[in-house]
């Protein structure tokens, strides 16, 4: 789990004294800042704290040229953005990347390198690479597309990687547990990226249409274990009108919910299911066709799945081709103040923030009431994870730089995503800042998502618009050929 408030308190004044600075990199040995009469008394009562490094030897690399190949230029909104900087801009992200990089490289004597295909997906590169033995990247930085690498022998365990000290709070606990086999992890997310955060999926509403719709303070719901999927349902399905009166409910009318169709299985992790769960041996096993499965999938699909107060980007795919449907249809019907709930990938936050309606952000609903937690769903196919190639050439070297980046990005890039980012642009209250600790501390990710056994963990959502009735019997179909294919992946892992 990353450390996201209460690192971000202690260090958001240190970090804006550094991002002006170009050469004398971020290293901070203990938080100082400026202060006025009425504060001094309050930071002599209260004890330093003193910054977590990480245990690390000296080293001296020569110059070396750390690689790191990332997302490409396909989308431009879930292209890697946290790797590299080539100078200071004065926005918060590039100049943490900058800083922390610098200060890495000054430690080390290394330089960095960034990677970057003309596709979104960067496997096939790097699988060439691999292949002929090709000492070709020290990193990839990617999502569930290196399912074909993890399975074809070609990426490290990252618990084999020296000095990779995978507890440290600048490793993604969540992460680690949920994405181990056999207690082997071959990716995992850390500080260094923030794409695994924007992959974070949640609600974002609209202020003014939820206080005319007089739904009460949801902040509060939230905070009170009151905000389940049952409030989210009654919720959408009041906001939904014809605002031009021609009997045509369009894009250009108010909806309740925006939604795709992944939105389906969010619905239902964030109500406490798994497709994929593990046993006492780190083992995965199938999960689904569970009473709760069943009822979690219909309300989910109440919400995403009804087209009366749905707008799902699937119905405007041919109207809108290409990345404009989101650009021209989805976010500017939420932007322009026309939907109630925008559901999707913590970025959108970020794209908002030109917004003149002031909106606020919520984790993913809970079943009921009695349910412990919120659960909010990671986006394998959108977040960057941290994988090393087996062809690294220096695994010391690689980890050294790795613990590095990542403990100095829990100082400085991680500040800069969750306070300058979000809470100092584009959120529009204290409230919504709250909510984003209670999202990032509760995520969840499932193998399913990751490897795609079977195509089982798309069935909820292939069967939103049409064919829910179909939902027992598909499980029933899928069930063998699932599990025959994770045990392929299985032998595979182990095989290693």
């Amino acid at each position: 789990m990353k450390r996201m408030r209460n690192l971000s308190a202690l260090f958001l004044a240190v970090l804006t004294a550094l991002l002006p600075m170009a050469g004398c990199g971020n290293q901070v040995q203990e938080s100082q800042t400026d202060t006025t009469p009425a504060d001094t008394a309050a930071i002599e009562t209260e004890p330093a704290e003193t910054k977590l490094t990480p245990d690390l030897p000296e080293k001296d690399f020569e110059g070396y040229s750390f690689r790191m190949m990332t997302k490409g230029l396909y989308n431009v909104h879930w292209r890697s953005i946290d790797a590299v900087a080539e100078e200071l801009t004065g926005e918060p992200i590039n100049d943490a990347v900058f800083n922390r990089n610098t200060y890495v490289s000054e430690t080390y004597n290394v330089k960095f390198e960034e990677i970057i295909h003309t596709d979104m997906n960067p496997t096939p590169m790097a699988q060439k690479f691999i292949q002929a033995g090709e000492d070709g990247f020290d990193v990839l930085l990617h999502g569930n597309e290196m399912r074909t690498l993890i399975t074809g022998g070609m990426m490290l365990d990252l618990n084999t990687i020296p000095y990779m000290d995978l507890e440290k709070p600048w490793y993604d606990q969540n992460a680690n547990a949920s994405l181990s086999i056999a207690n082997q992890l071959y990716l995992t997310a850390g500080d260094m990226t923030i794409m695994d955060n924007n992959a974070t999926w949640c609600l974002q509403f609209n202020k003014a249409l939820a206080e005319d719709l007089n739904l009460g303070n949801l902040y509060d719901m939230v905070k009170e274990g009151k905000w389940t999927m049952d409030v989210l349902l009654s919720a959408v399905e009041l906001a939904s009108q014809d605002l031009n009166g021609d009997g045509v409910h369009d894009e250009f009318d108010q909806w309740g919910i925006e939604g795709e169709s992944f939105n389906t299985t969010a619905l239902m992790m964030g109500a406490g299911v798994q497709i994929f769960e593990k046993d006492e041996n780190d083992m995965p096993v199938l999960a689904i066709g569970t009473e709760h499965f069943y009822n979690t999938f219909e309300k989910a699909v109440a919400i995403n799945g009804n087209m009366d107060f749905c707008l799902h980007v699937d119905n405007y795919t041919s109207k809108y081709p290409g990345e404009s449907v989101w650009s021209d249809c989805m976010d500017k019907c939420f932007s322009e103040g026309r939907a109630l709930f925008n559901f999707a990938g913590m970025n959108r936050v970020t794209l908002f923030r030109e917004m003149e309606t002031d909106f606020g952000i919520l984790p993913i609903p809970k079943w009921d009431e009695e349910q412990e937690s919120y659960h909010n769903v990671v986006s394998l196919w959108c977040a960057a994870l941290i994988a090393v190639p087996k062809t690294a050439g220096d695994t010391e070297r690689t980890g050294v730089i790795l613990e590095a980046l990542n403990a100095e990005s829990m100082y400085t890039l991680t500040p800069a995503y969750y306070d300058i980012t979000l809470q100092g642009k584009s959120v529009r209250d204290e409230e919504s800042a709250d909510m984003l600790d209670i999202i990032f501390e509760s995520r969840v990710y499932d193998l399913g998502n990751m490897f795609a056994w079977g195509g089982v963990f798309d069935l909820p959502g292939s069967l939103t618009r049409s064919g829910a009735d179909k939902i027992a019997s598909q499980v029933e179909t899928k069930k063998k050929a699932t599990e025959t294919d994770m045990q392929k992946t299985l032998d595979a892992i182990l095989a290693n």
